[in-house]
């Protein structure tokens, strides 16, 4: 880049390589730098090199000519960064040029010379575009993604609930990708198109709605979204109905134990056991580390709930096994030698494999390993077990407030009696 004083102003300028000059439409570009200070000249000459003439040379090396719309992203980027008042009038001009530019641009495509000439009412293409460039530019557009990440280091969740969030909100940006389009209209009709095109539970869209609200409710606290009103209020989240989740009967269980292991699968075959006899969820039983078992019992800790921390009772049933994944355990797990995913969980591999060997034993989405913490409630109610026993073995909360408040909690004695009641068709199902 040169400078070049003509008519008591400096102008700069940059020959194209001419390997760009097809792509560039032009062999030199030439800027009027509105100045006769020569100090001012070559700041002003920096700065258009650094924000503009830098940017578009390199998109042209790189065999992309066309102006993209992150360029108002670029350029609002050097608003929020300009460290004078001077330099956000450089970079505001440049603005204004470059959405001026578009403008005569699209109305030169639709054969127009002068925005006097468009008939009232005409959509000429590119011209909303151009303008819309400008207010993002400037910043009167705001992106609905800018301050997701923000949004999330505030909340306390766990990362695998913080991608889903992400998630939500990405999924929303698609079609709402400046909060300025936000309205109560759209937004419902985007619900009715999820439930329409992805078959979406009210249960998920109840979700959905929640996580959109509360990063909704986090912009307002940065006043970049109006405090009255919300697109959020008053929809109507008419989704698909979800499938209660069912239990297995006790022969069914064996049935799919015993083709867990005719599959070879023994660590699938070992969750299942432990499952059928202790009504613990599968995450808790994958985290289970070998300190977790005591000469009688299992102690699960941090689990979904308060009440989920508990003792659990082995059932006599159960000893052989247990014994038998303690000696043989490589890890320190009592479920050895499972891969944690990238949020620590090591169920999630072995979740799956199940997944497909009910689906191939003919049991439907209402049937998952879940199912198995219901199969040993139901057999532990049909036993006569006293309910606030029964929830002190599986983790759930008291049902009622004396015992929800005031109890230490059931013994390990009551509680064995109860689970000894469990029992499966083990000799009669093959």
């Amino acid at each position: 880049m040169y400078l070049v004083r003509r008519h008591r102003r400096f102008w700069a300028y940059h020959d194209v390589p001419p390997k760009l000059r097809p792509i560039m439409g032009a062999a030199r570009l030439i800027e009027n730098l509105q100045t006769d200070d020569e100090r001012t000249a070559r700041k002003r000459a920096n700065m258009l090199w650094l924000h503009d003439w830098s940017r578009k040379l390199e998109r042209a090396k790189n065999g992309s000519p066309e102006r993209e719309a992150s360029d108002a992203e670029f350029y609002r980027g050097l608003l929020l960064r300009a460290e004078s008042e001077e330099e956000k009038g450089l970079i505001l001009e440049r603005i204004e040029d470059e959405a001026s530019s578009r403008f005569h641009d699209a109305l030169g495509r639709a054969g127009y010379q002068d925005e006097r000439d468009v008939p009232p009412g005409a959509d000429v293409p590119g011209v909303e575009e151009a303008e819309r460039f400008f207010k993002l530019a400037t910043g009167q557009l705001v992106p609905t993604l800018d301050h997701v990440d923000e949004w999330l280091g505030t909340l306390s969740n766990e990362a695998k609930t913080k991608d889903m969030k992400r998630s939500t909100v990405l999924k929303f940006s698609e079609t709402f990708p400046y909060l300025q389009d936000v309205n109560r209209k759209d937004v419902q009709r985007w619900f009715n198109k999820r439930v329409s095109d992805e078959g979406l539970t009210t249960k998920t869209l109840k979700r959905v709605l929640s996580e959109l609200r509360s990063y909704w409710t986090f912009l307002r606290s940065l006043e970049l979204v109006p405090d009255e009103g919300s697109p959020f209020d008053k929809l109507s989240l008419a989704g698909k109905k979800s499938e209660d989740r069912k239990p297995f009967e006790p022969s069914d269980v064996v049935r799919l134990l015993r083709s867990a292991e005719a599959k070879g699968d023994k660590t699938l075959a070992d969750a299942i056991s432990l499952g059928m006899w202790t009504g613990a969820r599968i995450e808790s039983l994958c985290k289970l580390r070998l300190e977790d078992v005591k000469s009688s019992f299992i102690r699960i800790e941090d689990d979904k709930t308060d009440a989920g921390t508990r003792d659990v009772p082995i059932h006599s049933k159960l000893n052989s096994i247990m014994r038998r994944l303690i000696a043989d355990s490589r890890d320190g797990f009592v479920l050895s030698g499972l891969s944690a995913n990238k949020y620590g969980d090591r169920s999630d591999a072995l979740g799956k494999r199940f997944g497909r060997l009910k689906t191939e034993l003919g049991f439907g989405e209402a049937y998952v390993f879940h199912s198995f913490r219901k199969t040993v409630t139901t057999i532990l109610e049909n036993a006569g077990v006293a309910e606030n026993v029964a929830a002190d073995i599986v983790g759930h909360e008291k049902p009622r407030i004396t015992y929800g408040l005031y109890s230490g909690g059931t013994s390990l004695e009551v509680k064995r009696e109860a689970i000894e009641k469990l029992s499966y068709p083990l000799s009669d199902v093959t």
